[in-house]
């Protein structure tokens, strides 16, 4: 990034709306730089003194990253360049961060693998994080375009057994849940809701949310979180971190990065969830269980022999093992003695950080357990894509109706479609009507070409009308665009004409 900075640009659809809008306020000591006929950069002064008075006329957009195929394969060929151990300790970097960051001693031994780290510093692929650790013993954070690690080939056959009566019964799954937040977060984003001192949405809010919901109780009583239902999908957002409270205004906001994590089919998203809610050392657990009851099918999990063919298979799946004086020991965790990085380890230290994993997992709904077995539950066999099935059909009629069946649309599709209108019955099967002012605000982060592919992904046909409808109101509300944050080489901040992209 040296030499580039971040700018704010105005752009206009038509060069003479330049003339509207120095009737109301823009002058050249506004323009800090002309792109071309219809860019401008605009210095801060701008959102001062002009933005506040153009309303509803102007809307603000942020610039979103786009990868660029060119620099991802050579992103692959440095991989490829790595020496062997370089790139083992990069794969398991990869494995053990979550939201993007490592914590070095929980992936590599600091003096051992010292050289390799240097290595993959020195190639860009890690960032070490400001810290008071030993040398490599820190936070790094991983380059978020890397290409996955490759799959630990797990094999689990001998762990699977058939199912047993005392199985725990199911608790309450993650793909509801995901739906849920995607609900709840649609209807955040839109509210903005103001919360009390003691934490709680106020009642009018809650009604308004309770309407964006098309709950009938909620939108009565206001109380959001005496409903279960809602209270369960609030609960998840703040473990997600995805709402932030702003301490003058005291209203929510959403983190529009909980589309990463809602992002893909059931089975996707489940698993984010999962890594993120379950405790950052324990998260490296998730793929193994996975694995193990993707093979178990419609059985159980032998979870002794599950732990012994883990032991065999990805000794360390938690915790890399360090060499001092000759010995292969577990990290220095503060300990006044060393331990031995053996079988007898394993069963002391991994084995019980494992079963509080599964019981995490039971917690969330993905399996059942009995003494020394656990099974998947349904939504545990959909995360495991055991079980999966086509996808009804979504109807969407000229009137900009949607009617979704149960099983319609993704956790991500939800989400787009609750902030692309408003849901008016939510019912076994769940109805929508798309509204201006709700594509208004989902254009601030999305293209309407992005809500017209969702709805030719779900819908067998879209009428035209629809199509005509979104384009126009699209047009409108682009007329006159503020976009915040967009990253110019500094010859182009400085005065070059040349075009920059809206994306970094």
């Amino acid at each position: 990034m040296s030499g580039r900075r971040a700018v704010s640009v105005v752009e206009v659809a038509d060069p003479a709306m330049w003339a509207q809008l120095a009737a109301r306020g823009m002058t050249d000591a506004h323009v800090e730089t002309v792109l071309d006929a219809h860019r401008r950069v605009v210095t801060p002064a701008f959102e001062r003194d002009v933005l506040p008075g153009l309303g509803a006329d102007a809307l603000v957009r942020l610039p979103r990253r786009v990868h660029d195929p060119r620099a991802l394969a050579d992103l692959g060929q440095t991989v490829a360049r790595l020496s062997a151990r370089a790139r083992a300790v990069l794969h398991a970097a990869q494995r053990h961060a979550l939201d993007g960051v490592v914590l070095g001693r929980q992936a590599w031994d600091p003096e051992a693998d010292a050289d390799a780290v240097r290595a993959l510093h020195g190639a860009g692929l890690l960032v070490p994080l400001p810290a008071d650790d030993a040398p490599y013993a820190g936070r790094y954070r991983v380059d978020p375009d890397l290409p996955a690690p490759p799959a630990v080939p797990y094999a689990f056959d001998e762990a699977v057994m058939d199912e047993t009566d005392d199985l725990s019964p199911p608790g309450p799954g993650p793909v509801a849940l995901l739906h849920d937040m995607a609900s709840l977060a649609a209807a955040l984003e839109s509210v903005q809701p103001r919360v009390t001192q003691p934490g709680t949405v106020a009642v009018a809010d809650g009604k308004r949310i309770g309407a964006r919901l098309a709950d009938a109780d909620l939108a009565a009583d206001g109380r959001l979180e005496t409903h279960p239902r809602w209270a369960r999908a609030l609960r998840g957002l703040h473990a997600l971190a995805a709402v932030a409270l702003d301490p003058i205004t005291r209203t929510w906001h959403l983190d529009l990065g909980l589309e990463h994590t809602l992002a893909g089919d059931e089975d996707e998203a489940t698993d984010r969830l999962v890594h993120r809610l379950i405790e950052r050392d324990l998260h490296v657990v998730v793929p193994a269980v996975r694995a193990a009851v993707r093979e178990a099918g419609d059985g159980a999990v032998d979870e002794v022999v599950f732990l012994d063919l883990l032991r065999v298979q990805h000794r360390d799946l938690i915790f890399p093992a360090w060499v001092r004086d000759g010995a292969r020991v577990y990290p220095d965790l503060g300990a006044s003695t060393r331990l031995p990085y053996d079988d007898t380890g394993w069963d002391r230290v991994e084995a019980p950080m494992i079963q509080a994993a599964l019981h995490k997992m039971v917690r969330f709904g993905l399996i059942r357990r009995a003494p020394g077995v656990f099974a998947a539950t349904d939504d545990g066999r959909r995360w495991a894509s055991v079980s999966d099935g086509p996808r009804p059909p979504v109807w969407v009629t000229g009137d900009l109706e949607l009617i979704v069946p149960p099983g319609g649309v993704t956790p991500w599709e939800r989400f787009q479609l609750e902030r692309l209108g408003r849901c008016v019955q939510r019912d076994t099967v769940d109805r929508y009507r798309i509204e201006r002012d709700a594509l208004r605000t989902w254009l601030s982060t999305h293209d309407v070409d992005e809500a017209l592919a969702l709805l030719a992904r779900r819908c067998p046909g879209v009428p035209s009308t629809v199509v005509e409808t979104l384009r126009a109101w699209a047009a409108d509300a682009l007329q006159v665009v503020l976009w915040r944050g967009v990253v110019l080489p500094a010859q182009t901040a400085s005065g070059s004409p040349q075009r920059a992209s809206s994306t970094d």
